[in-house]
């Protein structure tokens, strides 16, 4: 009895793999009503929060540190003495510079004089011509010596101001990185670079660097507002504004990105450098457009697939389309903007509606999509009834599944292979995730085989 059942069991599958399997009736599938409900388009990205203008913190003059004025994330205005550093040798040099100086001064003094004297004696002829020059270059060399001594005063009072750094613009003292006691070195002395004293920046006013996927940067644009949250301040959203759309892309992962930089006020100083931060983009809104899911558009690669389905040859959909108004695309001459073109599903769709029982094709023009569902400008009623197909692309594949399953199937008399039989087995579970494998209304992809615009998520967020 076992060995009966055993023989009947390989006798349907045999017939199973080499009968062709039907297509399914319309009926089996869902149907969508065109409804009207809000649509949001948003982009959304990752970002960092950033100082607009960060300064760098070095002193001129080089010795110990004595005094230091503020500390790390300590807030200060222009002029503050931040680091004070020894100043004897500075002023040393300026008491020097200053004697020097005084007595330029005095030998400049002298020498007028006695070209003065020199002049009389030249006019009584009481003084020959040579003495006479000696005395006027010797006056010429007075007046350049206190030249160069009023310049080494005035270098020596510049070395000794900037023993003292002062801020140069007010903010916030970012890092520190010495410490009173440590002798450190001026970048004009040292190749290196000289040390760092502190970092500042002004925190009233911040910037975000988000990178955005390529298949979004044409839904945005300078000056476009952005949404900007924090995971420090869950409930509370801060409004920005793109500054920039950075020309050169990076690659990540195989993944290119624009950077996009957003700058927000920041009165309170609740952001801070270095906060992880999601911006999000609205792109388009319709607050009352009349929507479809996605998976209910057709294209011409589906006309096979959906005549099979319908119980037509593909000559009689083509013939309806076609009267329908197929043959052209009913969106074409019409104008927008790069933003509005980057933002829609463009293309040629149609979708199989449900009037009264009887199933016609009719041509659509779509508009927005937030991936769940597509705005339908043209082509249907609120009140229509479409059918949610699945693509050419699912049926294809489990048709190739099939193909397999009876190429690598038993027959009786043969022994089958254990690993032809495993492979068949994984074929057979594949045909059956093929068959049944519709994504959700959010993640799958339209009838012609294109992801819709892109890596953008629905207004709640969802991915």
């Amino acid at each position: 009895m076992n060995k009966l059942a055993g023989l009947l069991v390989v006798a349907l599958t045999v017939a199973a793999c080499g009968s062709r399997t039907p297509e399914p009736a319309a009926d089996q599938y869902e149907t969508a009503t065109a409804e009207r409900r809000p649509l949001v388009l948003v982009v959304e990205a990752a970002g960092v929060i950033e100082p607009i203008r960060t300064v760098e913190l070095k002193s001129k003059a080089s010795g110990e540190i004595l005094e230091l004025g503020a500390d790390t994330g300590d807030t200060v205005e222009a002029g503050a003495m931040l680091v004070l550093i020894d100043p004897r040798i500075p002023r040393n040099r300026l008491d020097q510079a200053l004697a020097q100086q005084n007595a330029a001064k005095a030998k400049l003094t002298n020498a007028r004089s006695q070209l003065a004297r020199g002049e009389k004696l030249r006019e009584n002829a009481w003084i020959n011509p040579a003495d006479y020059d000696k005395l006027v270059l010797d006056t010429a060399t007075a007046e350049s010596e206190v030249v160069a001594a009023r310049v080494a005063v005035e270098n020596a009072r510049i070395a000794l101001e900037d023993t003292e750094v002062r801020a140069p613009v007010g903010g916030s003292i970012l890092s520190k990185r010495v410490e009173r006691g440590q002798v450190i070195s001026s970048p004009t002395t040292d190749v290196g670079g000289g040390t760092l004293l502190m970092t500042m920046a002004n925190l009233d006013s911040v910037r975000v660097r988000t990178r955005v996927d390529e298949t979004d940067i044409g839904k945005l644009m300078p000056g476009m507002e952005a949404q900007i949250s924090v995971a420090s301040f869950p409930g509370k959203r801060f409004a920005g504004t793109i500054e920039k759309i950075e020309p050169q892309a990076t690659v990540e992962q195989n993944v290119t990105l624009f950077p996009v930089l957003i700058s927000l006020p920041n009165e309170e100083h609740l952001l801070r450098p270095g906060m992880n931060v999601e911006a999000r983009f609205e792109v388009a809104r319709r607050d009352d457009p009349l929507t479809i899911p996605v998976t209910a558009l057709r294209t011409e690669r589906d006309i096979a697939t959906t005549a099979g389905i319908l119980g037509v040859t593909e000559d009689v959909l083509r013939e309806k389309l076609a009267a329908a108004g197929m043959e052209s695309d009913p969106s074409r001459g019409e104008r927008r903007s790069a933003r509005e073109s980057a933002a829609s599903l463009r293309g040629s769709f149609w979708v199989v509606a449900d009037r009264k029982g009887a199933r016609e094709p009719v041509p659509v023009v779509t508009g927005v999509t937030d991936l769940d569902r597509v705005e339908i400008t043209s082509g249907l009623a609120e009140g229509d009834v479409v059918l949610v197909l699945p693509s050419s692309s699912l049926l294809e594949t489990q048709e190739r599944l099939q193909n397999f399953m009876r190429g690598r199937g038993g027959i009786p008399g043969i022994t089958q292979q254990p690993q032809q039989s495993g492979e068949a087995q994984g074929g057979q579970r594949g045909g059956q995730g093929a068959a049944g494998g519709q994504r959700p209304a959010g993640g799958q992809r339209p009838a012609n085989g294109q992801r819709p615009p892109g890596a953008q998520r629905p207004a709640g967020g969802q991915p």
